[in-house]
Order: C-alpha cells, then sequence, then structure tokens
C-alpha cells in the first residue's frame, strides 16, 4: 500500500513539471505582439490542419498583434531573452508537411506582399541564432528566395551543427539539382545576422554585414519571387530550434 502511494506522489510531482514547463512556454501575448513584421508573414507548421491531410497553415492576419497565433511546443515568444522560438522535428518523428516536401518545418512564407518582383529593390535581413541545427546534408534551412512562378526554392540558406553556413542555388525551373557555396561559419548558438537580396534581378547574400555574394539565376529567367524565414528540418533523426530576434524586409 505504502508502495502505491509513493508511486502515486511521485507521478503526481512529475506532471506537476511537465504542465509548468509547458505553460512557461505561451504567454499571455503571441509573438506577433513583440515583432510586428510577423503581420507580413504566413505560418507553415509541423502538425496536420483540421482536414488531417495537409500541414497547418496559419494565415498573417492571425499570427499578426499580441492575441496573435501561437503554440507552445513549436512557435512562441521566449519573453526572458526577447526572440522568436521556432521548432521543427526530423523526418523521423512523424509530422505533416507542405505539397511536394520531404521533411518538417515551422517556417514563415511572406504574404504581404505574397511575389514581387526581382527587378526592383527587395531585402530582407534576419537577426537570430540557431539554438540546435539538424542532421541533414547541410542543416537546417534558415531562409529563402522562393519563386512564385515555378514554386522552387531559387536560393536555400543551410546552417549545420558545426556552424557551417551555405547557399543551395536551384539551376533548373524543375528543382532538386542545387550547386552549394558556404558563405560564413558561425558557431552554433551565437547570435549572427544574414541578409537575402534580389534586387536589379541580381541575387546576393551576406553574413554580418560582410562582402556579399553574388549568385546568378540567369538560368531561371528571374522569376518573381517571396521570401521565407524560420525553421525548416532537413535531417533524419536531430530536432533543429532556430531563434528570431527581428526580421526586417524592405521592397521599393
Amino acid at each position: 500500500m505504502q508502495k502505491n502511494i509513493s508511486f502515486c506522489i511521485l507521478m503526481l510531482a512529475l506532471s506537476t513539471t511537465a504542465s509548468t514547463t509547458t505553460s512557461t512556454t505561451a504567454t499571455s501575448c503571441a509573438p506577433g505582439g513583440y515583432m510586428t513584421a510577423l503581420a507580413n508573414f504566413d505560418l507553415q507548421l509541423p502538425i496536420a490542419s483540421s482536414s488531417g491531410d495537409t500541414a497547418e497553415q496559419i494565415a498573417a492576419t492571425k499570427v499578426a498583434g499580441c492575441s496573435g497565433y501561437q503554440n507552445a511546443d513549436w512557435f512562441y515568444w521566449n519573453t526572458a531573452s526577447s526572440y522568436l522560438v521556432m521548432n521543427a522535428p526530423p523526418t523521423s518523428t512523424p509530422c505533416a508537411k507542405t505539397s511536394g516536401s520531404k521533411h518538417c518545418r515551422t517556417e514563415l512564407r511572406e504574404a504581404v506582399p505574397s511575389s514581387w518582383s526581382p527587378s526592383g529593390t527587395n531585402t530582407m535581413n534576419v537577426k537570430l541564432k540557431v539554438a540546435q541545427a539538424d542532421d541533414g546534408d547541410y542543416g537546417t534551412v534558415i531562409g529563402q528566395v522562393f519563386s512564385a512562378s515555378f514554386s522552387k526554392p531559387i536560393i536555400e540558406l543551410y546552417y549545420n551543427p558545426i556552424g557551417v553556413i551555405t547557399v543551395g542555388l536551384e539551376t533548373t525551373a524543375s528543382g532538386g539539382s542545387e550547386n552549394f557555396t558556404q558563405v560564413g561559419t558561425i558557431p552554433e548558438n551565437t547570435v549572427f545576422t544574414y541578409e537575402l537580396n534580389y534586387s536589379d534581378d541580381e541575387l546576393t547574400v551576406s553574413i554580418n554585414g560582410g562582402e556579399a555574394t553574388n549568385f546568378a539565376v540567369t538560368q531561371l529567367g528571374t522569376p518573381d519571387a517571396y521570401f521565407k524565414v524560420g525553421d525548416y528540418n532537413q535531417g533524419t533523426d536531430v530536432a533543429s530550434e532556430v531563434d528570431i530576434y527581428s526580421i526586417d524586409v524592405v521592397h521599393s
């Protein structure tokens, strides 16, 4: 009898601890109340939508503001350190995926505007740290310039567990044929910035305000595009966490 009572007390303590841990990740104000840029992005999640056959997608209007969307597992604000936490599981963990993808993601997709011409000025500056990168060949995708014309990445910005940052440049409109270029090294769990710039029909990437690396996109016909930012897990067994401090987008 004494053993049963002790077991019940132990289980109650564990249950209380788990509940407390979960509640600290969801705050009275959602990430959209701290980061106004979120009002311009739809959110893609690794959980099933109400229909059950596709990944949940939250419209920008529902992400925006203090009463906007948050999720204690995948998308929440760290009030102690003032950043947006974005978590994503690996493929070994069942997750809902977006159409055409083999991988899990918690990722923001630019929605306002939904696309733009590269003949203008289009930049996205992100301040972030990768708390944990996945075990994919090049690591976690933390940013993209995505084609609105043929619905494939133009470039993907990867970050691996030893801090190597690599750009994957798509060479065909059909997708699945990337050339890879290392553009920097930042230790894991270290705050840094990157800029994606697709302006005047030229695409460049820079890290921590350093010299920009130019990537030829003429083979793709310089298509209209939009930005993506977040945590797009490319691994098999390791979950990923990307912490976003700020997102600044300019179109003109």
